[in-house]
């Protein structure tokens, strides 16, 4: 167990002056990279220029009749130089060294592919030679900078074609001029397409796809220990899109992205939705958390950052890898806003909260069976602390002092997002279309980012928005009342709600009607009322014809027996859950298989 250290509190920023928002067009390196070009973009340069140089080569070794080999040979020498600096060099390679180490390339190969045509039964071989020019301005520089270095390629080729001695040059450098453009209009299109898919439209860094890529590249390489994964998060952005706008807030988001990558000096910065963050960088905790201080202590607009870090474990996946640096990031803004008390400071609350950072929590899951087939329709997840000394803890251990912590939030954003990518890939392993139900505590529906969460966690894992349930108390309904804004905007996305424990706490029965939800789970209270022979009492009757009249459905919980099971059936209960149908168990211990133990 590795004890992580919390999550910083960003500084405030002092103010500044004014500043320009607009989107600048680029290509992949220079997105994806930030203010220099990534080894990737110098290596494709120079085994570009290296590739241009073979082909020189090769055309000096069987000259045609009015070719210059010596010429040639001289071209091919100077390239391949150039192409093997930009390899070898690929770390240390600024945009104006590769702009300038392109455009040389582009005017000798232009002039080895003008020598080359004195044959014209050569002449298509010799365009593509050129092209290797065109190329690479047009995958790997800005808009601009590519405008300029075609033109003085087409330039210098076209004008070499139309002075050179012989009939019909005319038409050559014709042909010559509109194939290199041509070329060049479908580099632009292949590298926008490619762009596009990793570089997020507003400030142009790395989207989640991109990331996702890194992360996986990172744990597949064994770089434990060696990399830290940071997340960022803007405080207060929401009072900037509510009190200016949501141009305004795309403003800031770009202004906070440049500064960002420019402070922050290396590594890879990306917007992942919102105002969220993603810092990976090849270095051990410590630096990393200085270089994240000095990098935010002086954002513009006296925008303030919170973040959070976790560094690679051995055992972690990009999900668990990600879930580390969420805690410690969620812990960090309570601290701020002062929602975590001082009790937090006592060795339990300590004990707990490292259990929540360093993945001590796990899920297991109780089937959801339908009562009319007996198939298999859902799983409820259960998190549960698998204690390093005492085993494995029951909710009722922990929970209460979360919620006296002030820590509950945090541990549910975890238990979310650990639920939606297991069950995802769990469906996916077994073809199973079982969707789960995940708790969701008051403070958790009393933030307004928590839709966001919601949303993000589901199209992380892949999880569909219909498989996914939300289950609610009734006693969160009475405290938070405006939390039915966020329930009715992730019910519109496709999310499920359910009332959990319902009969226990009738201050929503008066407006059922009007609570944005689906289900209502009959607490186990009522169901333990059921008497053999005699089915269910008035109140469960009474509760299951309001949900027909409402359009609900109703799911009984604590099912132990199976007169219970054959009473909650005839009365038109939808489904059920309980330790007569199966215990909580890890996910793939669930019987997928339709339940014999519906009979009496």
């Amino acid at each position: 167990m590795h004890a992580r250290r919390r999550g910083h509190e960003g500084a405030p920023a002092r103010p500044s002056g004014r500043w320009r928002t607009g989107r600048t067009g680029r290509t992949v390196g220079d997105a994806v990279a930030g203010g220099v070009p990534s080894a990737v973009t110098g290596t494709a340069a120079g085994s570009v220029m290296l590739l241009g140089s073979a082909c020189a080569v090769l055309s000096a070794l069987a000259p045609a009749a009015g070719q210059t080999p010596e010429l040639l040979v001289a071209i091919a020498v100077v390239t391949a130089v150039g192409g093997v600096l930009l390899v070898v060099a690929r770390a240390v390679v600024t945009w104006t060294v590769l702009h300038a180490a392109v455009v040389a390339a582009e005017l000798l190969l232009a002039v080895a592919a003008v020598d080359a045509a004195a044959d014209r039964a050569r002449l298509v071989a010799i365009t593509g030679l050129a092209v290797l020019g065109v190329l690479p301005t047009s995958l790997l520089l800005r808009p601009r900078s590519a405008l300029a270095h075609l033109g003085l390629v087409v330039a210098v080729a076209v004008g070499l074609r139309l002075l050179a001695p012989g009939d019909g040059m005319l038409v050559e450098a014709a042909y010559l001029g509109v194939a290199l453009v041509a070329v060049a209009v479908l580099g632009v299109v292949v590298s926008r397409a490619v762009a596009q898919a990793d570089v997020d439209d507003l400030t142009q860094l790395p989207n989640r796809r991109a990331l996702v890529r890194a992360l996986d590249a990172h744990v597949a390489g064994g770089a434990a220990g060696r990399v830290t994964l940071a997340m960022l998060d803007l405080d207060g952005f929401k009072e900037v899109n509510d009190s200016l706008g949501h141009a305004a807030g795309d403003a800031r988001l770009v202004v906070v992205a440049r500064h960002l990558r420019r402070e922050l000096g290396g590594g890879m910065l990306a917007r992942i939705g919102g105002d969220e963050f993603v810092w990976v960088v090849e270095a051990v905790e410590e630096e990393a958390r200085q270089r994240l201080c000095a990098a935010t202590a002086d954002l513009p607009e006296g925008q303030r950052v919170s973040f959070g870090v976790a560094v690679l474990d051995g055992a972690d996946t990009a999900a668990t890898w990600r879930q580390r640096a969420d805690a410690d990031l969620y812990a960090a803004k309570r601290r701020r806003r002062g929602l975590v008390p001082a009790s937090l400071d006592s060795p339990e609350a300590e004990e707990l909260l490292r259990a929540i950072t360093d993945g001590q929590l796990v899920l297991r899951y109780q089937p959801v069976v339908d009562l009319a087939t007996g198939a298999l329709i859902g799983v409820e997840a259960l998190v549960r602390w698998q204690h390093p000394v005492r085993g494995l803890l029951a909710p009722d251990r922990f929970l209460p002092l979360a919620e006296a912590t002030g820590v509950v939030d945090l541990l549910g954003a975890l238990v979310l997002r650990a639920a939606c990518h297991e069950v995802r890939a769990w469906q996916r392993r077994t073809g199973t279309a079982a969707g789960v139900a995940v708790n969701v505590s008051g403070a958790e529906l009393a933030s307004p980012a928590y839709p966001g969460r919601v949303l993000r966690a589901l199209a992380d894992s892949g999880l569909p928005a219909g498989d996914l349930v939300l289950e609610v108390t009734e006693t969160a309904f009475a405290e938070a009342p405006t939390m039915t804004a966020s329930l009715a905007e992730l019910r519109r996305a496709g999310v499920r709600v359910a009332v959990d424990d319902f009969g226990t706490g009738w201050s929503t029965l008066s407006r059922l009607d009007q609570l944005p939800v689906d289900v209502l789970k009959l607490d186990k209270s009522f169901v333990d009322r059921v008497v053999p022979g005699e089915g269910c009492t008035p109140v469960v009757d009474a509760v299951l014809a309001l949900a027909r009249a409402l359009d609900l459905e109703v799911t009984a919980e604590g099912v132990e027996t199976a007169e219970q099971v054959v009473a909650l059936r005839e009365a038109g209960c939808d489904a059920a859950q309980g330790y007569h149908l199966q215990r909580p168990v890890e996910l793939d211990e669930v019987d997928l298989s339709r339940r014999d133990c519906l009979a009496a």
